[in-house]
This record gives structure tokens, sequence and C-alpha cells, in this order.
């Protein structure tokens, strides 16, 4: 049976979709669905339900097909079916809070506010998930939610790519793609979630792969169950770089920002 998590949030705009979808990234063999209105917003996700009786039905259908559901959805915190509840609480003055928020709050597992502590969060979940780096991966998509909400100091924002010869070889397009095609298990899915088409897909892929002189991914032919893609050694070790180095760049820069405001000495 799956592991249902529950993302909730003291109103719009708290960062909820952002939570979700860096536990999916975090988690294998994971699902992310949601529950909601607004029908004309584009780019929702693809298990998007209108009520909560439809996203139920989803869950139940999904079970047994997947370790982890990630649930966004307020109304199904009070399904109470969820194994974690995550709440992201809101500002005063900034954020229109929900007439439930203080309910929503109450009935949280986890609860992101701006004096909440990052070493309880990894507590809870270390008691409940098997996989270290799954925790810390979490834990960190969580402090960042924290901060961008809760802080009010400068903060600095930073990208790496890689390039070969002028050429663009490896970013967060191919990273998000290649992580999906790791989630879901073949390239089509992997594009549609990526929201990009396959020959897109496809092309980006055969690119990087030039550039690196080695495959990304694993194609497998068709069967009983169908063919699809997994990432190669290549794929899985260029995908943790990128990964790393990005994390490092960042906790890097902002600590020398930091450093530079508060006219502190720095050594680098």
């Amino acid at each position: 049976m799956s592991m249902i998590w529950t993302i909730s949030g003291a109103g719009r705009s708290v960062g909820k979709t952002t939570v979700a979808r860096s536990i999916i990234a975090a988690l294998s063999g994971s699902v992310y669905c949601k529950c909601g209105h607004n029908a004309s917003r584009a780019a929702k996700p693809e298990n998007f339900f209108p009520d909560i009786e439809k996203l139920i039905a989803f869950i139940d259908n999904a079970a047994d097909q997947y370790s982890h559901i990630v649930v966004e959805s307020n109304a199904f915190v009070y399904s109470n079916r969820s194994d974690i509840t995550i709440y992201i609480d809101g500002v005063e003055g900034k954020t229109d809070f929900r007439p439930d928020a203080s309910r929503l709050k109450a009935a949280a597992d986890i609860v992101v506010t701006g004096d909440s502590s990052p070493a309880c969060w990894k507590e809870f979940l270390l008691a409940r998930l098997a996989g270290a780096k799954a925790v810390d991966d979490i834990c960190l998509s969580l402090f960042k939610q924290q901060q961008w909400i809760f802080t009010t100091d400068p903060k600095i924002c930073s990208k790496v790519w890689f390039e070969a010869g002028g050429d663009f070889v490896f970013g967060f397009g191919l990273a998000r793609l290649l992580e999906n095609i790791d989630r879901q298990g073949t390239l089509q899915a992997a594009a549609e979630s990526s929201k990009m088409s396959y020959r897109h897909a496809w092309d980006m892929i055969k690119s990087a792969e030039k550039h690196l002189g080695s495959s990304l991914i694993d194609r497998h032919a068709g069967g009983k169950g169908g063919g699809g893609s997994s990432l190669s050694a290549k794929g899985t070790n260029m995908l943790a770089s990128f990964r790393l180095i990005n994390k490092e760049v960042a906790e890097f820069a902002d600590k020398r920002f930091r450093q530079l405001c508060h006219g502190e000495k720095t050594n680098a």
C-alpha cells in the first residue's frame, strides 16, 4: 500500500505545489495529485481533480501502483487518510488566510512556520522513511520554502548549467526530464510531465549524449509489459552531479553574499 502525503497551506501562494513537486522528486515510485478549482488556470498537473470524491477515487485506484502518493489538497486533510500531513503557514498582512487555517495547522505532522525547526522535521521523517537522502532532500525543500516565505533579507539566486564548445549540454530542463524518466519509466510520460513534446525531449537527450560521448538513458524493447526507458549509469551520475553542483554553488553564493552584506571578512 502507498504512503499518503498531504500538503496543505494557510492560503494561496504559500508554495504547496513547489513542496509537493519537490517531495515527488525525492521519492522514487511516487505520484502527484491535486484537488482544486480554477479550471481556467494553465499547467495543471496530470492528475488534477475538481472535487474531493474524484481525488479519493484516484487515490484508491493508485494505492497498489505507487509507493508514495503526494496529495496537494486542503480538503483531503479532513479525510484522516494521510500518513504524513505537511502544513505551510502564511504571513500576517501578506497571506489571505483560509477560515480553517488554524484547523489545518493543528492537524499537520509537520508545520512550516517562521520559527519551526528543520531538525524536528528530519527527526519525524527519519522515523517513517527508510532513505536518509530522501529525508535530507525533503527537509531542504521545506527549509527553502520557509526561507522564501518568512525571510525578508535580500537573497542571492544562482543557476548553473553545463556547456561544451559554446553549446548547451545539461541544464534544469534536462535534469527535470531525467528525473521524470527515472520516476515514470518512459520517455513519453516523462516528456508530458516535463511539459515538452516527445520530439523536443528526445532531441535534448541526443544532443547531450553527443557532447558527453555516452548514453544518458537505456531504452528497453516492448514485451508483455511494454517498452520503457531508464537512466543509464552515466545519466544517473550526471543528474546527481548536476544537483550537487547547483546545491553547493547556491550555498556558497548565499554564504558569501551574507558575509559581504554584513561587512564580514571572507577567505575566498
